[in-house]
């Protein structure tokens, strides 16, 4: 089974490392070394190839990072090349995580935060934040780990810094993974993939990809947990990520163990351990090695009592107690099923120690988990607050936005009132004026075609001359209208009122009808 202690907070580093998917030969080292090692080369270029060593080693070799690093800090402390030295400690924070070292681990990032505390860069310390938050999840500090998290979690949000934003979602995921909260760690794992895939980072997003496929396995839906294995796989295989790819490993060996496929669970078991070797790391080691005694225990029960019988050599007091749990649990049953009754009772009372101590941590855990919970969710509330702040904000702004816009939308209707009425007001009066010098036989105003066609310099058309008329009878008629009372398309209208309005230079206005009409009235009303 999978224990909560041993899924490592394995890529947040990954925050600052670049990934290679080209293999690292010895050559290629010999290379590289010759020029770091060479005073007579500038100094950058020094620095570059020890930095092409980690990126080509950073995953797969933490042992040659580490031989390298102590030189790396006297020659960038040599040359006052305080970025270099801060490189330098980030590697070998990375290289201890990864062998399971949290004591070097966490001795190399207190360095570090001194040394960047001195660059002033907000930036790289808050990815020490991050890294911080890594290791008290690594010791079961929990909440000094979501603290660390939401702190560096708040830089990155607010500066958009998507890439260091998804790591961090994705830790925090696992930390509500180890603490049963699955629902909340899938939350952040989705949102943390969302964000790699957006931002191109296949090898960060295969990680998160396996994580998925833990929580599934913990929720026994081992199918789907086998689908995001194999999915983290091809997504990891071209960037020689060894050991996350131990991880999805050792998730397919223990879900095809659960669908009860031992052969397929010892395969994948075995490619796990092959990778995990490199590393030694001493709690990875047990766990894989414990679950492949387990694998034997009812085929060949000799067979898996020699694995735990040496499985328990690597058992020391630094050893988590539910990998000794898990130790002494198998051995008690080893002994058992063998008839030996005084080992199996020695294993039966170290299990029992063990296990009321595992429970004891369980308790705090769920003390600890309803603390975290409590934390967030006042977090929540507060981040709905200033949402609800902002919100309100926004209404208020837009209320008076529409007010200012209603306030001038009366004033401009009411404007255009007192024209369209002064308009049609002259209208009237022109009519008026122009009724009086008709013939007695009529008391109607007429529009003179010719004065109009002689001041325009242009021959009206039967259409024009119709809508010319249409208006005088009523200035302020609508398109639709005129189109009905002259039988034709409304179209039609509007392109021959657009050919008027040049006629008569009608300049843009809301009651250009009624402009032009008043023209065609004065034209007509006009004795020279």
């Amino acid at each position: 089974m999978i224990t909560n202690k041993n899924i490592k907070l394995y890529f947040l580093n990954l925050i600052f490392l670049i990934i290679s998917s080209n293999s690292f030969s010895q050559t290629d080292k010999i290379s590289l070394k010759s020029i770091w090692e060479n005073p007579k080369i500038p100094d950058s270029i020094r620095f570059n190839a020890i930095n092409k060593f980690y990126t080509n080693n950073s995953f797969n070799q933490p042992d040659s990072i580490l031989l390298i690093i102590n030189y790396h800090y006297n020659l960038a402390k040599e040359k006052r090349a305080l970025v270099e030295m801060t490189n330098s400690l980030s590697q070998k924070y990375s290289a201890y995580y990864k062998k399971g070292n949290v004591k070097e681990a966490m001795q190399a990032l207190e360095e570090n935060y001194i040394l960047t505390e001195k660059l002033n860069d907000k930036k790289a310390l808050t990815i020490i934040y991050s890294n911080m938050g890594n290791i008290y999840g690594e010791q079961g500090k929990y909440q000094e780990a979501v603290r660390y998290f939401n702190k560096a979690l708040s830089y990155f949000q607010e500066n958009k810094i998507e890439k260091s934003e998804a790591a961090v979602m994705n830790n925090l995921g696992i930390i509500y993974f180890y603490m049963g909260n699955y629902d909340l760690a899938l939350k952040h794992y989705i949102r943390s993939l969302t964000l790699y895939k957006k931002n191109k980072l296949e090898a960060r997003a295969g990680t998160v990809q396996l994580n998925i496929g833990l929580v599934y396995f913990k929720q026994k839906n081992n199918n789907d947990a086998i689908k995001q294995a194999e999915a983290a796989i091809k997504t990891l295989l071209p960037f020689n990520d060894k050991y996350s790819l131990a991880d999805c490993y050792f998730l397919l060996a223990q879900s095809y163990k659960e669908l009860n496929n031992i052969d397929q669970a010892k395969f994948y078991l075995g490619k796990s351990i092959e990778i995990d070797d490199e590393f030694g790391n001493n709690s990875r080691i047990i766990e894989r090695q414990s679950f492949k005694a387990s694998l034997n225990f009812d085929t060949d029960i000799n067979l898996a009592t020699k694995q735990a019988e040496d499985i328990l050599k690597l058992v020391n007091d630094d050893t988590e107690n539910d990998l000794k749990v898990g130790v002494y649990g198998l051995l008690y049953k080893c002994y058992k099923k063998q008839n030996k009754i005084e080992l199996s009772l020695t294993m039966l009372e170290k299990y029992t120690k063990y296990n009321d101590s595992l429970t004891l941590e369980n308790y705090n855990l769920a003390v600890m988990e309803q603390a975290i919970q409590k934390e967030y969710e006042e977090k929540l509330y507060v981040n709905n607050s200033k949402n609800r702040k902002v919100t309100y904000g926004i209404i208020i702004s837009c209320a008076i936005l529409v007010s200012i816009f209603l306030f001038y939308y009366r004033k401009t209707v009411l404007e255009n009132r007192i024209k369209r009425k002064e308009l049609l007001e002259e209208v009237i009066r022109l009519k008026a004026i122009g009724s009086t010098k008709i013939a007695a036989t009529s008391s109607e105003f007429e529009l003179n075609q010719e004065k109009i066609e002689t001041f325009i310099s242009q021959k009206l058309n039967e259409t024009d001359w119709k809508i010319l008329n249409i208006l005088l009878d009523n200035p302020v008629i609508t398109n639709k209208e005129i189109a009905e009372k002259a039988f034709m398309s409304v179209d039609g209208i509007g392109s021959a009122l657009r050919r008027m309005y040049i006629y008569f230079d009608i300049k843009d206005s809301k009651y250009k009808k009624t402009d032009l009409i008043r023209e065609a009235i004065k034209i007509s009303s006009n004795n020279e």
